[in-house]
């Protein structure tokens, strides 16, 4: 340890230099860091429910949820779609990954739900 120390001290100059480039790296990379008031550590996700009454859990499945699952299936950034059907009931989460940004999703979700046909 004595030996770095001496090794500094001898080369005040280096070692000052060196702290200039790193003081402004580190501002450099502060200014592009992406800092919100209230961060939300989770991935865009989007919830579609649907209801079609009197139709049974098969029905709703072929007729709303595989349409619903196809028409988003090609979304840009969407990691998984997961869906539940049940009487009279459709319900399909799709979950983008982290990088994607929510109001893009948001309309891209909306845009391939414009073509589905029910």
């Amino acid at each position: 340890m004595s030996a770095i120390v001496e090794y500094c001290l001898s080369r005040r100059v280096v070692v000052l230099a060196l702290l200039a480039t790193f003081l402004a790296a580190s501002a450099y990379a502060f200014t592009l860091l992406n800092i919100e008031a209230y961060p939300n550590p989770a991935p865009p996700i989007f919830e579609i429910v649907t209801q079609s009454r009197g139709q049974s859990p098969e029905e709703i499945e072929r007729y709303i949820t595989i349409p619903i699952e196809l028409a988003i299936a090609g979304t840009p950034g969407l990691q998984y779609v997961r869906s539940t059907s049940l009487y009279g009931l459709s319900f399909v989460r799709a979950q983008f990954t982290y990088d994607t940004e929510f109001q893009f999703a948001y309309q891209q979700v909306l845009n391939n739900l414009n073509n589905v046909a029910l």
